[in-house]
């Protein structure tokens, strides 16, 4: 049977015991790399606490699903590639591959799953897709934007409010300015 434990709640604000959806079982999605350069100690300082939390958890009995992703297309990618001369999935690949023998280096133990924006592009383009057509995206100038206003509930993590919030993305054609991009145009 797995050990009960409790956790900080952002949403609440409060230290809560942890409820799964599934009794004895855990799924935990962390966002990986972006790679388009070597990974740093911030990195690896993230992967320690992550593989610490899923030993822990599986220590006290929990069955644990431990994803992480890597994002393997990106303007930083491409614009790294281009100014190499390199292909932005080659080099995408390579640094996937350091960061693999440096987590490995650490004694981290790998997930159970990593996912790709590349190999993910047909479920990524239907989500988009069903984001537009409930009215939550929106397509301007060829690039496809997160309208904020449309979700009551965005900002509550963070404990912000929607007016306050400012995206660095900027691109002629968004509504406001907390939109993000879900897909630029090339």
């Amino acid at each position: 049977m797995a050990a009960p434990f409790s956790l900080y709640n952002t949403l609440t604000r409060k230290v809560e015991a942890f409820e799964p959806l599934v009794p004895g079982k855990v799924g935990l999605y962390v966002c990986g790399m972006t790679v388009y350069d070597h990974c740093h100690v911030g990195h690896a300082c993230a992967m320690v606490i992550f593989d610490s939390f899923v030993r822990y958890l599986r220590h006290r009995g929990w069955e644990v699903k431990f994803v992480r992703n890597f994002t393997d297309i990106d303007d930083k990618i491409i614009n790294r590639a281009n100014e190499a001369g390199e292909d932005p999935l080659a080099r995408a690949q390579r640094f996937i591959d350091e960061f693999h023998r440096e987590m490995d280096a650490l004694g981290l133990a790998r997930p159970d799953e990593e996912p790709r924006v590349s190999t993910s592009m047909d479920d990524i383009r239907a989500l988009i897709q069903t984001l537009i057509d409930k009215g939550h995206a929106y397509v301007a100038e060829g690039n496809v934007w997160f309208s904020v206003e449309t979700d009551e509930g965005y900002g509550k993590l963070s404990n912000q409010k929607v007016e306050e919030l400012k995206n660095p993305d900027d691109f002629s054609g968004k509504r406001a300015a907390a939109d993000f991009a879900l897909w630029k145009a090339a």
